[in-house]
């Protein structure tokens, strides 16, 4: 069996965006992690969290990631993820 587990006393943003990083570990089949591997589960975090209308909206009314971040609920490390899978 595996098991995702997550600190008690996280933030709900931080919470949902750790949790669909390690689902993006799960999904790969990354059981080490690397770099390259991090970057695929962030990746796979933007692509579960992010709306692309809503991320749309954000980017207009803020320029910064953090910003964007925290209008959309999530961890900057989600938006780096989710804006590589539009430069792909």
């Amino acid at each position: 069996m595996q098991i995702i587990s997550v600190r008690y006393g996280m933030t709900e943003r931080r919470t949902v965006s750790v949790i669909a990083h390690e689902l993006g570990h799960w999904w790969n089949a990354d059981w080490c992690s690397d770099l390259a591997a991090e970057r695929r589960a962030w990746r796979f975090a933007g692509a579960m969290l992010i709306d692309a209308a809503e991320y749309a909206e954000a980017e207009r009314e803020h320029h910064a990631a953090g910003a964007i971040a925290r209008a959309l609920g999530v961890l900057t490390d989600v938006i780096h993820g989710y804006r590589s899978t539009l430069m792909a």
